[in-house]
């Protein structure tokens, strides 16, 4: 299953605030770095962009950081070697690369003693950075018992800019685990604190925005608007880019509370188009789609289908003018993303024959989106390789003798290992020899078998390419044509039979497609299964008018059947389904697919219960036969129940996974 990924409005927090004005800032170091010949003036032109990571998106920070600690472990000034380690752990964090952040500034924070009034100030960032890490992975408590220390410090050097700072990031952790009264107590602390002149100003917008959270989380909107709008001015003053896109995103939320919503969808696209000069392609879609979820939630369905469709269709076509655009919604992913959002909007406004080719279009995008993603992975793994053999490269610099010590032990430890084995090899010779028939013939075995799975999978391709390019064909045409023939009586025995033949010819071509579906693939996926269910659920439900089936998805593993066991599993729920329909009774249908470390599924019902006794709808069956041998066949057990309501759940689950 696809879940989207929203940004945390706190996590700006757990980022250093203590930055410049942005944006000019940035254009006129630039200028600068263009013209700049000598190393040690560009080392620090370097270092001073960096400090500006919250208005440069992750490419630039990391190459800039990346120049900096090069140039500056040529330079061998420690204080700038320590700068540009934090630079670059700033850059990892952008990344989310936590660990490698805390193995860039962990070696660095000895170096920079406190108590040296030269190297205080870096040793409070690195620190800071350091707590930081912990909090990006949700570990507070490591990151509070790092915090509560360094407060303690900055009090004792009267450093009110590091007090202010730390106090509200130790609120910004208290807002993530839900305790804003406690927040609020040390955001009040910082604001004592960070009211002396320009210089807190950036910690008075991250104050200010936590404020409003805070107050929002208890539901006191009118002050959480007080302070949100106190901090957008300084954002903007600032020129934070990151600081402005949040405070904007706060402050559409308190909009859309207060019923202003011209102004809510104004805030919300300024913050997208702020987003866009910081962040990722992949943060684009997100924002997009929070700006249609907006307009879906405050009753603009048609504008959030709109919207959906533009950016799709933006994506299609090469366009020199939106090129970024064009490269970002043509990513699979993203795609995936908009089909998925298009088919809950349109579910919302009772459009069935759209959400029903949405569907179709969900798993044709998740297909893409499979194939794409493994190609991915691989360039991911490839560029994390090679920034992790740089960063090995200085470790091992730096840790080069104990790794000498080590490789000495460990030669005297293998060679006694080497000693111990001849003899064990000399004793097990003889049972070796008779070993290895034994492992020959398995060999043998496995050969026979992967030959064997070669030549199903090879014909399983082809008859899945035989069954689309002719029957499929055959049977599309024979449907199209029967729509043409409209006999003058409709109320013929022949009316009836053209509409009987015609209704018989869709559901051939309904159950090829579902065939082909499965047998081009060499597996398939829970949430896969459950794409093709809501299709079914689709067609079938307009003969139902007053029945509602609803499909819920709990899938936090999105475990892979074999194509033999997924077309078992699809055609199992299908007569599960059509059994609900005939013989319940009720009024709802409810379809469960959970994945864990196990998966199951249930359909549910709650009618008057199925008859197990009878044999037309219980247990003789052919349809609760059928289902009872597919799941045998599976390796599954299938079991019928009486829910408390009085109706029925039949549960399937593998018998071990």
């Amino acid at each position: 299953m696809c879940y989207r990924k929203y940004h945390i409005v706190l996590i700006i927090t757990l980022f250093p605030v203590f930055v410049n004005a942005q944006t000019r800032t940035i254009d006129s170091l630039r200028k600068k770095l263009w013209v700049s010949e000598k190393e040690s003036y560009r080392l620090g032109i370097l270092l001073s962009l960096c400090e500006e990571y919250q208005s440069l998106n992750r490419d630039t920070l990391y190459a800039y950081a990346i120049e900096a600690r090069d140039l500056a472990a040529a330079q061998k000034n420690k204080k700038q070697v320590s700068l540009a380690a934090l630079a670059l752990a700033n850059a990892y964090m952008q990344w989310g690369w936590v660990d490698s952040a805390l193995a860039s500034i962990e070696p660095e924070i000895p170096l920079n003693p406190v108590t040296d009034p030269t190297t205080r100030d870096t040793y409070f960032k690195l620190t800071r950075q350091k707590a930081m890490c912990y909090g990006n992975k949700s570990d507070f408590e490591k990151a509070l018992a790092i915090f509560f220390p360094l407060l303690s410090e900055a009090e004792i050097y009267k450093d009110t800019l590091n007090m202010g700072g730390i106090m509200n990031t130790v609120g910004s952790i208290a807002i993530a685990r839900g305790e804003p009264a406690e927040a609020l107590k040390w955001i009040n602390k910082a604001i004592t604190f960070s009211i002396a002149g320009p210089k807190y100003f950036p910690v008075l917008a991250a104050v200010y925005v936590n404020a409003a959270n805070a107050y929002n989380q208890i539901e006191k909107t009118d002050s959480a608007f007080y302070f949100i709008q106190k901090s957008i001015p300084i954002c903007r003053k600032l020129e934070n880019l990151n600081y402005l896109a949040t405070a904007l995103r706060v402050q559409t939320s308190l909009m859309t509370k207060k019923g202003r919503l011209d102004e809510a969808e104004a805030s919300l696209k300024e913050m997208i188009s702020i987003r866009r000069l910081t962040s990722v392609g992949e943060f684009f879609v997100d924002d997009n789609l929070q700006l249609a979820d907006f307009y879906a939630n405050t009753g603009q369905l048609d504008k959030a289908i709109a919207f959906c469709k533009k950016q799709l269709q933006t994506g299609n076509v090469y366009d020199t003018a939106a090129k970024e655009s064009a490269t970002f919604t043509n990513d699979p992913k993203m795609r995936l993303a908009y089909f998925q959002a298009l088919s809950k909007y349109y579910k919302q406004a009772g459009m069935y024959p759209e959400y029903q080719e949405t569907l179709e279009q969900i798993i044709a995008a998740k297909d893409s989106f499979y194939v794409a993603n493994s190609a991915q992975a691989i360039a991911d793994a490839e560029a994390k390789y090679e920034v992790q053999k740089k960063e090995n490269t200085i470790l091992q610099q730096k840790y080069g003798l104990q790794r000498k010590n080590f490789f000495i032990y460990g030669a005297f430890g293998l060679l006694a290992l080497a000693l111990i084995t001849v003899y064990f090899i000399f004793r097990d010779y003889r049972r070796r020899q008779r070993l290895k028939m034994t492992l020959a013939l398995a060999e043998e075995k496995r050969i026979t078998i992967n030959a064997v799975k070669a030549a199903e999978e090879k014909e399983r391709v082809r008859i899945a390419a035989d069954l689309h390019d002719n029957l499929g064909a055959y049977a599309a045409s024979l449907s199209s044509n029967l729509g043409y023939i409209q006999p003058l009586d409709k109320e013929s025995a022949m009316s009836n039979a053209f509409r009987e033949l015609n209704n018989n010819s869709n559901a051939i071509i309904s159950e090829l497609n579902d065939t082909i579906w499965v047998l081009k693939k060499e597996a398939l996926s829970l949430t896969a299964i459950s794409d093709r269910i809501k299709v079914f659920i689709s067609r079938i439900q307009k003969s139902y008018p007053d029945l509602h089936i609803e499909v819920e998805e709990q899938v936090k593993t999105d475990h892979q059947l074999p194509s033999s066991q997924a077309f078992h599993l699809y055609r199992v729920l299908q007569e599960a389904i059509n059994n609900a329909l005939k013989h319940s009774k009720g009024k709802n249908i409810k379809v469960k697919i959970t994945g864990d470390n196990n998966w199951n599924v249930s359909v549910a019902d709650d009618g008057t219960g199925i008859d197990l006794s009878n044999e037309s709808a219980g247990g003789g069956g052919n349809g609760l036969n059928n289902m009872k041998e597919r799941c045998k066949e599976a390796g599954w057990e299938i079991s019928w129940q009486k829910t408390d309501s009085g109706g029925t759940i039949v549960k399937i689950s593998p018998t071990t996974n």
